[in-house]
């Protein structure tokens, strides 16, 4: 990572970093230890040299409340430049339609950061998980709804009867016009659902 005073952590570790912005040690007094082990990539090894490195300049991660627990986060930041990065180099015919719906979820909301997550672009509401592209198929786009409370949302748009995930589906730019109102009414539902339960969290 360049302009970081990272210690040698190794590859996965020190991407899991800059995918969630982190660029020096400072950063990362102000979060747990939890919180960065949550991230993909990071491993137990990787923990224990960052923790050692705070340690050798008088640092320390942020200490977390006894007892609580986390979900995975999404990156607190958009990553626009990694999923732009990510785009350039993707080798999919449906390329168009992906950055056409990219740009639609983009749109519903001026908190909706971005990041790369399973080797795709994902999306999150405040660190709240809402969206991932599913690019394995190359005939159609596969959207994957994986935040748990989408399974409170009613909508045409959405497809399967999984405890904690939806999936949708676009097969050309034509039927993603045609869904637009669907898929934002969806994701404007769920965030309205994520709001409520952040606000819960905080009593």
């Amino acid at each position: 990572m360049a302009n970081s005073n990272f210690p040698k952590i190794g590859a996965p570790a020190t991407r899991a970093l800059e995918a969630a912005g982190y660029t020096n040690l400072k950063q990362l007094t102000r979060v747990t230890e939890a919180e960065i082990a949550q991230l993909h990539g990071m491993g137990p090894k990787a923990l224990e040299i960052l923790r050692e490195a705070l340690k050798a300049e008088g640092l320390s991660f942020k200490q977390g409340r006894a007892g609580k627990t986390l979900r995975k986060k999404g990156s607190p930041v958009s990553r626009t430049d990694k999923v732009e990065e990510f785009l350039r180099e993707l080798n999919h015919p449906l390329t168009a339609e992906i950055e056409a719906l990219r740009s639609i979820i983009k749109g519903v909301n001026k908190d909706i950061h971005e990041e790369i997550k399973w080797n795709a672009p994902s999306f999150n509401y405040k660190g709240e998980y809402l969206v991932t592209f599913n690019l394995r198929e190359i005939k159609r786009i596969h959207l994957v709804f994986h935040n748990p409370l989408i399974s409170k949302v009613k909508n045409e748009l959405l497809e399967g009867d999984y405890k904690d995930r939806r999936m949708a589906y676009f097969g050309n730019m034509q039927e993603i016009k045609s869904k637009k109102p669907l898929l934002e009414k969806a994701l404007k539902d769920l965030i309205k659902l994520v709001e409520s339960y952040m606000h819960q969290k905080k009593k």
